[in-house]
């Protein structure tokens, strides 16, 4: 019985466990499939929120830009607005001041204004003077400031065609002397001129006077501008100046002459160096080439034991030599002792080199005296400036600049004269020192020879 029951009982409760076990699992995926049901639709309905929402915010901040830019405008309308009011309260200001104001302050107020006038007037009247303005219109720019503007008004607008410059006839005159009507143009500073036959033309001064007339490639140059109102034309970039420092080139003589009286001295200095020099050089050029190894020779010769053979060695030897070694063999031959013959060739030297020396400290003297009397002139040119400068004071640089270049002269004809004089000392003491020096080695050698003829 209770056998049976426990059986019956486990059917039972395996039926009902698999029951319930199909009924949960059913519910589990009914449940799944609620849910994933409802979060689609949650999520869709997030997003069409989500979306609503940004358009609803895109729309206010088009709203708020707008009303910004609006905002914006207003405001800068109110601070115009506010800039003229402040102006004319500025004004108004001035204008209650002006009312309120001491008669002390006016008077201040008006010799400031005075002060301020005269200072225009004197700015206006610097400025007539330094455009060169004709007395009258001077005149007329001191007495009042508008008319003195007026004035340089038409000055400015008679001087406008400078910059677009024309062709016009005036008047000029020739190198000749002579007047005549031509065609000028005028740049600036710079005026060319050409004849009504277009044979001439050239550059003309600021008083309408020729100054240098083109040659026929400048002419045709002219031509085509006068022509074509375009041409590549010559003209004196220094303004005149070129032509003046050409027509006060001086030649030789005039500038020695604007030396005055001490560059006298120093040009006979200069012609008594330089004859000397010349005396010099022809005394030497005359001098004859010196025989290489005579000593040797003559030793050779004397060890020969033929004395006819001798004799007759050192006779033709003496006939090939000239001058003063010619005299050296002679002295060596002709003195017995060795004592003597060295006393004969010493004094024959000395002689010899005093023959070479003479006159040449002369050269050397005009060396260093022509610069001493190139200062001296220029001491005494100095002086002579400065007396001018007493005299008529040093308010015109020509003056100046004329009594320094005159007494610089001096001090340049002084170094002109001592160093070519230097120069030529030094190379003719060079040349004779030389000479000297050969023929002392030979002299030397002579003396120490024995000779038994």
């Amino acid at each position: 019985m209770i056998s049976i029951n426990f059986k019956i009982l486990t059917q039972l409760l395996g039926k009902r466990i698999n029951s319930l076990f199909i009924t949960l699992v059913m519910l589990l995926v009914s449940i799944h499939n609620v849910q994933a049901t409802t979060l689609n639709e949650v999520s869709e309905s997030l997003l069409q929120d989500i979306k609503t929402s940004q358009q609803r915010l895109n729309k206010r901040e088009k709203d708020i830009s707008k009303e910004k830019i609006a905002l914006a405008t207003s405001i800068r309308n109110e601070q115009q607005k506010l800039v003229k009011l402040r102006e004319k309260t500025a004004v108004n200001r001035r204008l209650v001041d002006d009312n309120t104001l001491a008669l002390t302050q006016i008077q201040d107020r008006l010799k400031s204004w005075r002060d301020q006038d005269n200072y225009q007037k004197r700015l206006l009247l610097e400025l007539s003077e330094k455009l060169e303005l004709p007395i009258d219109k001077i005149n007329e720019v001191a007495l009042d400031n508008k008319v003195g503007l007026k004035v340089l008004q038409a000055y400015v607008k008679s001087n406008q065609f400078a910059l677009a410059p024309q062709w016009q006839e005036q008047k000029i005159v020739l190198l000749s002397g002579e007047i005549v009507l031509a065609n000028v143009i005028t740049l600036g500073p710079v005026n060319w001129y050409l004849l009504g036959d277009h044979q001439q033309g050239g550059l003309l001064d600021t008083d309408a006077n020729v100054v240098l007339i083109f040659d026929e490639l400048k002419i045709a140059s002219l031509i085509k501008l006068f022509k074509s109102n375009q041409a590549q034309i010559t003209f004196d970039p220094t303004l005149e100046r070129a032509l003046q420092l050409e027509n006060q080139s001086e030649s030789v003589y005039e500038h020695v002459e604007r030396g005055g009286i001490w560059a006298l001295p120093i040009i006979l200095f200069a012609l008594f160096a330089l004859l000397i020099a010349l005396l010099k050089a022809w005394q030497l050029w005359r001098l004859p080439e010196l025989m290489p190894l005579i000593a040797e020779r003559i030793d050779i010769i004397a060890k020969s034991n033929l004395v006819t053979e001798k004799i007759e060695a050192l006779k033709l030897l003496q006939q090939q030599l000239s001058g003063a070694e010619q005299n050296l063999i002679k002295i060596t031959l002709s003195t017995p002792t060795q004592v003597q013959r060295d006393d004969m060739l010493l004094a024959f030297l000395v002689e010899n080199r005093q023959k070479l020396n003479a006159r040449l400290g002369a050269i050397a003297i005009t060396a260093a005296v022509s610069p001493l009397l190139g200062l001296l002139g220029t001491v005494s040119g100095m002086i002579e400036t400065f007396q001018m400068m007493t005299i008529f004071g040093a308010g015109d640089p020509s003056v100046v600049s004329g009594g320094i270049s005159k007494a610089l002269i001096t001090t340049e004809l002084g170094l002109v004269v001592a160093i070519p004089s230097l120069i030529l000392h030094a190379l003719l003491t060079r040349k004779i020192k030389s000479y000297n020096t050969q023929l002392d080695t030979t002299a030397i050698r002579l003396g120490k020879m024995e000779i038994n003829l």
